[in-house]
């Protein structure tokens, strides 16, 4: 059976981690070992994109201008994926500010005239690996509604969440059932 270049599948790790190599990271870079050979893979790693603030200029301007330097990167990295995996440690219930700053940018990209970002991001697939310092799966959930409602409006693929638990750097090694968890977690994709 042949591919067709269109059902290529693209994976784009989005790392938002104030920590290099720290415990979501180290369990996606394990989830990502069971991906076929076939699979394209693209990691970035927020902390090295100096995205400037966002300015909300919807009600002014109404329109963004297209974007230029990592931002631009970020920006059509994110628009040549199929599958786009949001790398994420729980931070005070929440997202790290590297990533709610990247969401905060589709508000703009969004309004890019001839970006057409919200009708392309549809049918993207979305995965979430986080990792939570405690036992409480709970304590994940403002970070996980907050990811599933933007897959939503987007009307992009939810296709699941990887949890560990660790807190200091690699902790999640010890995590048994998330490492099992890891290596299938991508298992959908063949």
């Amino acid at each position: 059976m042949s591919t067709k270049p269109d059902d290529l599948r693209r994976f784009l790790f989005v790392l938002s981690s104030a920590r290099v190599g720290g415990n979501a990271e180290q369990l996606t870079r394990e989830a990502s070992l069971a991906l076929p050979a076939d699979v394209e893979r693209r990691w970035i790693r927020l902390s090295e994109t100096q995205l400037q603030p966002f300015v909300d200029i919807r009600h002014d301007a109404g329109v963004y201008p297209p974007p230029e330097g990592h931002e631009a990167t970020l920006a059509d990295a994110t628009l040549w994926c199929t599958d786009l995996v949001m790398v994420v440690p729980v931070y005070w219930y929440s997202l790290p500010a590297s990533a709610k700053l990247y969401l905060d940018h589709w508000s703009g990209w969004m309004r890019v005239p001839g970006m057409e970002f919200k009708a392309r991001m549809a049918g993207k697939r979305m995965w979430v690996v986080t990792v939570i310092s405690g036992h409480d799966a709970a304590g994940a959930e403002p970070l996980l509604g907050t990811l599933r409602l933007t897959a939503n409006y987007l009307r992009m693929e939810w296709n699941g969440v990887l949890l560990g638990h660790g807190s200091r750097p690699g902790d999640v090694a010890t995590d048994a059932p998330a490492l099992t968890e890891a290596r299938r977690f991508f298992t959908p994709v063949a």
